[in-house]
């Protein structure tokens, strides 16, 4: 039996703190700074990094999720 249940599991939880973490952050620093006073680039800074990096984060899930359930899937069917 191939077993990536749990790893998926954890993820997604991982994944939905995660942004709500950030949904939070953004949803303390625009009013402060007021969208229209903070620059630019401070504002798409705060909405682009959280969004790349959980980007990267998840590409590295993903191929680590890949190689198990191959290995496995060799394990399983060797004699």
């Amino acid at each position: 039996m191939i077993r990536i249940r749990r790893p998926a599991i954890l993820f997604a939880i991982i994944s939905a703190i995660y942004w709500q973490g950030v949904a939070g952050f953004i949803g303390i620093i625009n009013p402060l700074a007021g969208k229209d006073v903070a620059p630019f680039w401070m504002v798409a800074l705060a909405n682009i990094v959280p969004a790349a990096l959980y980007a990267v984060i998840t590409l590295v899930f993903c191929h680590w999720l890949a190689r198990r359930v191959l290995r496995q899937a060799q394990q399983r069917s060797e004699p």
